[in-house]
């Protein structure tokens, strides 16, 4: 059965779409606020002005084991229709899919919709998605940016795997991000944050025993 959610963004209906690749713009998103040496995912979720803001939903946030959710059914979101919402985290893994998602206000179509971080390295899968009938490379590079062109709104953007580096050394990766202009909100589909497995320790010699020879302590 498809989850349908509304998305309440007056104006996203395109008038003209344009695509091509650049470096990534738009509104800057923090991921989720959870401690540092955590993981953490959430399916869908959006920020701001004719958006609404909305939390992560689902989410999942692990400082030691792993965690897991799904969602079949979420309806505070507006215009957004997606069959299910997966994502898993631990510290040093995490990943989100959200699958057959549909925009339809802003001509925008995924099969499915992938995030994986794994030891503060990630990136993005996107299964058949589209953008105004145009079909988006698979596996986009890091911060891949989309143009659209949103009549009575002007010109936002599409951007694809948006990596962000915390101050922590932990990597945020979000699959899609559909900005709003003048940094007005976003729309954000998969996302995953999570930081590098912690290096084992070598394991320690054991201290030398001191033995006695000619009544005289030495190690050895």
């Amino acid at each position: 059965m498809h989850a349908f959610t509304r998305l309440t963004a007056a104006g996203l209906l395109a008038a003209g779409l344009t695509a091509g690749a650049a470096a990534a713009t738009g509104p800057a998103l923090a991921a989720p606020p959870d401690p540092a040496g955590s993981g953490s995912a959430f399916g869908l979720a959006s920020s701001g002005g004719p958006l609404g803001a909305v939390p992560p939903v689902p989410a999942v946030s692990s400082d030691a084991g792993p965690a897991r959710k799904s969602l079949l059914n979420e309806d505070r979101l507006k215009a957004v229709s997606a069959s299910a919402l997966n994502v898993a985290a631990a510290p040093a893994n995490a990943r989100s899919n959200v699958a057959d998602l549909a925009v339809p206000t802003a001509k925008l179509k995924a099969g499915a919709v992938t995030a994986t971080c794994r030891d503060a390295q990630g990136g993005a899968h996107l299964t058949r998605a589209t953008v105004a009938g145009k079909r988006l490379d698979a596996t986009p590079p890091p911060n891949t940016t989309v143009p659209v062109d949103v009549e009575g709104v002007g010109r936002t953007s599409l951007v694809l795997n948006k990596q962000q580096r915390l101050p922590n050394g932990r990597l945020a990766v979000t699959a899609m991000q559909l900005n709003l202009p003048g940094g007005k909100g976003a729309l954000r589909v998969a996302s995953a944050t999570c930081g590098r497995e912690p290096a084992q320790r070598p394991a320690e010699a054991p201290a030398p025993k001191p033995v006695k020879h000619h009544d005289l302590p030495v190690t050895g």
